[in-house]
């Protein structure tokens, strides 16, 4: 993040923490609430978003040397992302071009050659047919041609992307706003490893669970056992960057910032910064550690989410550090989990026909605006 961006952020939340008055902006808006339970609805979104579009599916460091995999489900695909000999990125369909099977059913790890558990057709780190067992059995197969079907993939500020169509234009990093990737690498995040991961499906709306970390105006009550206490009461805003969203989360030290030179000031000690990365991912950037929030769609009531916090690959692992890596970890997962046990209440309260739309207030604007995009990238409301 540029320096004059950083000033301009937390100048503005300052006057807002001074004045004792929340962000807002434009008119309070209704949303229907059978946006989140047609079936029809989710189907749409999911071709849209999570096959069409770039979703991001891990950090660098998570395939950090040649022969490094992850799997991943982007959209309905199974996906076999890999770091190739060369040091690019690969990302496949995990499904053998012989019969169908899941080529690597692990979730992680290293291997020079990928080896379908069915019949042991085996695979390059390029995707290509490298053996078949009693090929001769195989008189029309052309081996050289005959390769994991590719999709397309690619590394930016640290962190990896792939679409689910292998016939999607594979120019994306492109369409990612030189802004938003620069932000990312002002805050280091090609620098960091995972330290710990945690994954569960809950039962809400994928939206549900990206409608939770727009807003703060639900802090002092979800949260009043946790983190609440660290934080300004309903103080955040945001600003779009492309189909993006950065949220500032002020946290209660803000208001120290009236008394110290600009000389002295630093976002990260001050705020939380949450990148919600359009469409399945979100980026919270705290005081010393980055956490990744991964969201894959299941059905239009379940969605899977994986969190994982990223620490600064040059931090001691002494066991002082990985203790207090360990109780920041835990506290994210413990806090998020209120955040998304009250998405399942709205997603199991949704069928009650008590409310046909959702209310969202001038303070909760970063909501409206995000679901005008939806509506907008799908061709209407």
């Amino acid at each position: 993040m540029q320096r004059a961006k950083e000033l301009e952020l937390l100048s503005n939340c300052l006057a807002l923490a001074k004045a004792k008055t929340p962000y807002m902006e434009g008119d309070e808006t209704l949303v229907p609430v059978w946006k989140y339970t047609d079936k029809a609805r989710f189907d749409r979104e999911y071709e849209a978003f999570f096959r069409a579009a770039p979703n991001l599916v891990a950090h660098r460091s998570q395939i950090a040397q040649p022969g490094d995999f992850i799997t991943r489900q982007v959209g309905a695909v199974p996906a076999l992302v890999v770091r190739g000999s060369d040091g690019s990125v690969n990302a496949f369909v995990n499904v053998c071009r012989h019969r169908g099977a899941i080529v690597e059913p692990r979730k992680r790890g290293h291997c020079k050659r990928f080896v379908c558990p069915y019949h042991a057709w085996t695979y390059r780190l390029d995707g290509g047919l490298d053996r078949v067992r009693h090929q001769d059995g195989f008189p029309n197969l052309d081996v050289a041609s005959t390769s994991l079907v590719q999709l397309p993939a690619f590394e930016a500020s640290g962190f990896i992307w792939a679409v689910a169509d292998p016939t999607a234009n594979a120019d994306f990093v492109a369409a990612l706003p030189t802004a938003l990737l620069d932000e990312l690498k002002g805050f280091d995040c090609a620098s960091l490893d995972v330290f710990d991961s945690d994954s569960r499906t809950w039962k809400a709306n994928w939206k549900l669970i990206v409608d939770g970390g727009l807003e703060s105006y639900h802090f002092k009550i979800i949260h009043r056992d946790t983190i609440a206490k660290s934080f300004l009461d309903n103080g955040s805003s945001f600003e779009f960057i492309g189909d993006h969203i950065r949220s500032v989360l002020p946290r209660t030290s803000l208001l120290s910032l009236a008394e110290r030179p600009q000389s002295e000031w630093d976002i990260r000690k001050h705020t939380n910064v949450l990148y919600s990365l359009f469409p399945n991912a979100s980026l919270l950037v705290q005081e010393d550690h980055v956490v990744l929030i991964l969201i894959t769609p299941l059905s239009v009531g379940e969605t899977g989410i994986e969190v994982t916090s990223l620490v600064p690959t040059s931090a001691v692992r002494s066991e002082r550090a990985i203790r207090h890596w360990r109780a920041n970890h835990a506290l994210t997962v413990t806090t998020l989990r209120e955040d998304f046990e009250i998405a399942e209440q709205v997603q199991r309260g949704a069928a009650s026909g008590a409310n046909e739309h959702y209310r969202f207030a001038r303070f909760e604007a970063a909501l409206s605006r995000w679901h005008e995009l939806i509506d907008m990238k799908l061709g209407n409301p």
